[in-house]
């Protein structure tokens, strides 16, 4: 029987990027779980400038159009680092 695998989001906290998650992808990806970790507005390697985040809404757009793509039906992991 096949292990049931997941598909983990991972979102960092702040002053952060999605870099803050490289020992955790790869033992998730060995277990063969999928995984997607995302840089926040102005976090990372997004383009976006601090004085251009004018709200939460603005910050976690990133995460909004990712979760948006994703098959109507597909359920994920999310995981949050402190805010």
């Amino acid at each position: 029987m096949a292990e049931k695998t997941n598909h983990f989001v991972l979102v960092h906290g702040i002053c952060n990027g999605a870099w803050c998650w490289y020992k955790l992808v790869p033992l998730l990806k060995s277990l063969g779980h999928r995984v997607t970790a995302l840089d926040m507005s102005s976090s990372g390697v997004d383009p976006k400038r601090v004085d251009q985040i004018t709200s939460f809404s603005d910050y976690i757009r990133p995460l909004m159009e990712f979760m948006e793509s994703l098959p109507q039906h597909e359920k994920v992991v999310l995981v949050g680092h402190s805010y």
